[in-house]
């Protein structure tokens, strides 16, 4: 008597699929953080224009009693404009796919799709960031090159400049507590840099880790730890400029800003459109769908006083 085996009769499904998906990697956004939200209105046409009035000088001449009207101040604006600019993306899927896969294709396009609009927008913002603002070079550091891996002199010099310039801190401070091993963080700038940056970032004095935080709930998800009157949130597509050091090394750029440095102004109507169309719109045949997104933005650097490019070779 025959015996039926699997390599007789294989089973009619080979492979079983996992009705759980696995985690695609997503980088956190972190240089639209800090930036100030503004909306342009509809028909409003393709550029905004922000203005700032500059300060009065101190009026430190007494009148006296002559009745002599001293001389009038002057008032002097700076006006600042953004251009709108349309980017987009989609996928065309054919019917067939939806048909026979096992795992929800629309849905996993839609959320991969939703994270590319997302990523897009924050490498448009850390571009702008990297080509505009002031860049103070890293010198405290001892690894030779030009500039040198971050250290605390560099940090704080940063944090001079922005308190010269009258920045305003983004972040409260966190209040100490009677917990072993914490310590109290100081309002703070943000700081937005590169995940290969971490093994440098320990070893600067006076680092506290996000652990090491009173509260520690009250860190960003992508927040790694404070130096002084600085918190820094590190990404994987954090600003680095290839092989442009001294010594030919990557040049990794820290912005660290204040408040109001930079904005992101979304066009109303078409901030984030995420769009469908199904098959019978697309081909005679009805058989292929297309899911996309489209925005229209712009990025501006406000203030170059209140935003510094700290840039820094590693170890």
């Amino acid at each position: 008597m025959s015996i039926i085996t699997t390599s007789s009769l294989p089973a009619a499904v080979q492979q079983s699929f996992n009705y759980k998906l696995l985690s695609t990697p997503t980088p956190p956004m972190i240089h639209s953080i800090a930036a100030m939200r503004k909306n342009m209105p509809r028909n409003g046409g393709l550029f905004i224009r922000f203005r700032r009035y500059n300060p009065l000088n101190s009026a430190l001449v007494p009148l006296g009693s002559s009745g002599i009207t001293p001389p009038s101040g002057n008032l002097t604006a700076i006006d600042i404009d953004a251009k709108i600019n349309w980017y987009g993306s989609f996928l065309q899927i054919n019917e067939q796919v939806t048909l026979t896969n096992n795992d929800p294709v629309l849905n996993a396009a839609a959320e991969r799709l939703g994270v590319q609009l997302r990523q897009t927008e924050d490498q448009l913002i850390s571009s702008m960031l990297a080509s505009t603002a002031s860049f103070i070079n890293c010198t405290g550091g001892v690894n030779g090159d030009n500039p040198t891996e971050i250290t605390r002199s560099d940090i704080d010099e940063v944090t001079k400049g922005l308190k010269n310039n009258n920045a305003e801190t983004i972040l409260d401070n966190i209040e100490g507590k009677d917990k072993f091993g914490t310590a109290p963080i100081r309002n703070a700038y943000f700081a937005m840099c590169s995940t290969n940056l971490i093994g440098n970032l320990d070893n600067v004095a006076g680092f506290v880790q996000v652990n090491q935080y009173p509260s520690p709930m009250q860190a960003l998800e992508s927040e790694w730890g404070a130096v002084g009157s600085v918190r820094f949130l590190v990404s994987s597509i954090g600003s680095v400029t290839p092989n442009v050091s001294g010594l030919g090394a990557d040049v990794y750029n820290i912005f660290i800003t204040g408040m109001e440095a930079y904005c992101c102004v979304d066009q109303d109507g078409a901030s984030a459109a995420f769009l469908y169309r199904p098959p019978v719109y697309n081909d005679p045949l009805f058989q292929n769908c297309t899911i996309g997104w489209k925005m229209a933005q712009a990025q501006r650097l406000l203030n170059d006083l209140w935003l510094f490019n700290l840039r820094c070779t590693v170890v």
